[in-house]
């Protein structure tokens, strides 16, 4: 698999497009599976993903390593499989495996490239608080420290002013019971933790649009300097919870939302492969959802599949900025763009809801290159998340 794919992108990338030292954009998206116009779904509403497909080449069946997000983007990143990175979980470094690997962003600050990663890029829990420093020209700002209207997300993801008054509420509580700092969040994320999220709020009120925004600042700056870059840019949505400007939920019927036709486990599948939905278990609104045979009620299927196109809709936007901004600045004519989502999401299909299974819907992610000598097109051959270092 691996090495057809290196003979195929030979087809669009050559050394010499190599050696005219390209500009790179990449882009990461949290939990995106090809619920995506240009992937065939004819609900989803995403027309900048949709327009750089058009003009670049589309992978139809990409699929990444491990369907969990530091395991999948450490494999990403430093192009080695998780049996060699030894990040399985959520909590191992890199780095305490692998101390002298090269991350992609380091084989081109190695070539002479400026570069600098905004949002997430690696999983944080895998990496230094430099986001792996050494990987980076410009300094790493975490998420929650880029600027924008105020207040930020409460918790990072709210802004509903009924949802931030109940915040308010349990950090107080929590503040008289002596709580502080981890332990303060812990208690109020505890009592108080929706899965979605709805308010006529700006773009950049929430995290990812103050994600675009500094990327878009870095595109001005990037602009007026002769040095190429490597500019990497992770937006955290569409993982829970769906948190949305209003407009972006406006886009959708909920009543007309697709429904995954079988809920269940397959008859004789092994226990090993399912999972309880812990991810989504964890969101205070959701026990109460489920019924008495373990089935999350219909009504919720809906609210949640509604907020998943919402958010994919908003990053969608954000993208278009990216892109709109390339061709204001005259730079799309000498940069690869790359699209990638670490991994896919079950939407309820056999009962399942989130990634950590190896089942199609937790697997296969989109992936589209575009960008001078990149012919557009698409293919069916199956692709990895190894394969994009090489």
């Amino acid at each position: 698999m691996r090495y057809l794919f290196i003979l195929n992108i030979t087809l669009f990338l050559s050394w010499q497009s190599f050696a005219q030292k390209k500009n790179v954009l990449f882009i990461a998206v949290d939990d995106l599976k090809p619920l995506i116009g240009a992937y065939g779904d004819p609900f989803a509403k995403t027309p900048n993903i949709d327009r750089l497909a058009e003009s670049g080449f589309l992978f139809h069946y990409a699929y990444t390593q491990q369907a969990v997000c530091a395991p999948s983007r450490a494999s990403m990143l430093t192009g080695l499989r998780p049996d060699k990175t030894k990040v399985w979980d959520l909590k191992t470094q890199i780095r305490d495996k692998n101390p002298n690997v090269t991350t992609l962003p380091q084989l081109f600050k190695r070539s002479g490239y400026q570069t600098h990663g905004i949002g997430k890029i690696f999983d944080p829990r895998s990496v230094d608080r430099g986001h792996d420093k050494r990987s980076w020209t410009i300094p790493y700002v975490a998420p929650d420290k880029l600027p924008g209207p105020e207040p930020g997300p409460a918790l990072g993801y709210y802004q509903l002013e009924e949802n931030l008054a109940k915040i308010k509420f349990y950090a107080d509580v929590a503040a008289s019971k002596g709580l502080k700092g981890r332990q303060k969040n812990i208690f109020i994320r505890k009592n108080f933790k929706p899965s979605t999220e709805m308010a006529d709020v700006p773009d950049n009120a929430y995290v990812d649009g103050r994600i675009a925004d500094a990327a878009l600042q870095k595109l001005d700056e990037f602009s007026q300097d002769d040095k190429p870059f490597m500019l990497m840019v992770g937006f955290k949505r569409p993982h829970l919870p769906f948190v949305a400007p209003t407009k972006y939920w406006e886009l959708y019927d909920r009543k007309k939302m697709p429904l995954v036709k079988f809920q269940r486990h397959s008859k004789g599948g092994p226990a090993l492969a399912y999972h309880n939905s812990p991810e989504l278990r964890s969101y205070t609104d959701i026990p109460e959802a489920f019924n008495q045979y373990d089935e999350l009620n219909i009504e919720k299927q809906r609210e949640l599949i509604h907020g998943y196109y919402a958010a994919v809709s908003y990053i969608d936007a954000q993208i278009g900025k990216l892109l709109d901004k390339l061709r204001e600045k005259g730079l799309e004519k000498n940069t690869i763009i790359v699209l990638w989502g670490d991994h896919g999401f079950h939407l309820g299909d056999h009962g399942l809801w989130c990634k950590h299974t190896n089942f199609e819907q937790a697997t296969r992610m989109p992936l589209i290159f575009a960008g001078p000598g990149i012919e557009p097109g698409n293919t069916d051959i199956p692709v990895e998340t190894l394969d994009i270092f090489p």
